[in-house]
């Protein structure tokens, strides 16, 4: 049979958009195909669920990517697992109707303009669409055990469009989730707005939160020019706090993101500033770097190599001050 082609998030992953469900998060990025990314459409409590046609449209895909045809959207994605029939493990799990993945983008406000937002054109050009009552959603996925919490203990949801701490349900959607067992809940945030839900998870240890906070700057100049707003001080106060709540539990459920933006924020005296910033000032003990998307699109993901050292000087003054580093998306596949 030769190659054989797996993803978790085909399989398992529902990506609540605002108007139809897809199969993960990562369509985001490919808004050229993101048709091929759409399961069902729904836009709210009025639309009904039907769950059968649901798995057998994620079925359909894991069977034809056990088979190596690899759909479009999903090409290029390092998610994507490689085996062969030979492999100890066949993921047939990868066939049960379940999810274990959720990803919240039923709604696109936001109290900041970043230059890099990867919303697609048809959602930046209405950046008001308010969230629909997402419960009775949840309620029936948990009550059914469509989001399975006992075939999948790590199951986890994570907040995945405009900026969840303005929801006037961000707070309820956690505690619904809690309150079923979920354990694990991740949160991209701006920071502009504190939450205190997200500050009492992160002082726990039974339930985890990963918070992660692009601050992008280490000086309010560079970062009104990345976010369109003036909120410097606001958002360091917050990851401050932040941190406050996570080193009483566990540090790197905080981490704090420069993303490269050529011509805005790619220089060495920047990255020094927001690393200083975030270490000897926020107590941040994990750090993350990125490119900013569509430049690298548009590049094709040809990366200068300037750009590349500027990857790596931020992981080398991560190993030499001991903080806990990751790259994310663009610079992870560059493998650098």
């Amino acid at each position: 049979m030769g190659k054989m082609y797996r993803c978790r998030y085909l399989a398992h992953g529902l990506y609540i958009h605002y108007d139809c469900f897809r199969h993960c998060h990562l369509s985001i990025h490919s808004p050229s195909e993101r048709n091929n990314n759409y399961i069902i459409p729904y836009k709210g409590p009025k639309d009904k669920v039907d769950w059968n046609k649901v798995f057998e449209i994620k079925n359909t895909l894991v069977k034809n990517m056990r088979d190596g045809d690899i759909p479009a959207f999903c090409k290029g994605c390092h998610w994507i697992e490689e085996f062969d029939e030979n492999s100890d493990e066949q993921f047939l799990s990868d066939f049960d109707n379940y999810l274990d993945m959720l990803w919240i983008g039923h709604s696109n406000e936001c109290n900041a303009n970043c230059i890099y937002c990867f919303s697609f054109q048809e959602i930046a050009e209405h950046r008001t669409v308010k969230g629909y009552d997402i419960f009775p959603l949840f309620k029936e996925i948990l009550e059914k055990k469509i989001y399975n919490l006992e075939k999948a203990p790590q199951a986890h949801v994570s907040f995945a469009m405009g900026e969840p701490t303005i929801l006037k349900s961000f707070d309820d959607i956690i505690n619904i989730f809690t309150k079923y067992g979920n354990k694990y809940f991740a949160l991209y945030t701006n920071g502009i707005k504190f939450s205190k839900m997200t500050a009492k998870i992160l002082e726990r240890k039974d339930v985890e939160i990963k918070v992660v906070i692009s601050l992008d700057a280490g000086s309010g100049e560079i970062f009104k020019k990345v976010k369109k707003v003036d909120k410097f001080k606001d958002v360091c106060s917050n990851i401050k706090k932040y941190a406050l709540a996570a080193n009483k539990a566990n540090p790197v459920d905080l981490g704090v993101k420069y993303i490269i933006i050529p011509n805005v924020n790619d220089t060495k005296e920047e990255i020094d500033k927001w690393f200083d910033l975030c270490v000897k000032q926020l107590e941040v003990k994990y750090l993350i770097a990125d490119i900013e998307e569509k430049w690298f699109v548009r590049q094709c993901g040809e990366v200068p190599e300037y750009v590349k050292d500027l990857l790596r000087y931020i992981r080398q003054r991560c190993i030499d001050e001991n903080i806990a580093f990751e790259f994310y998306d663009r610079a992870l596949v560059l493998n650098l």
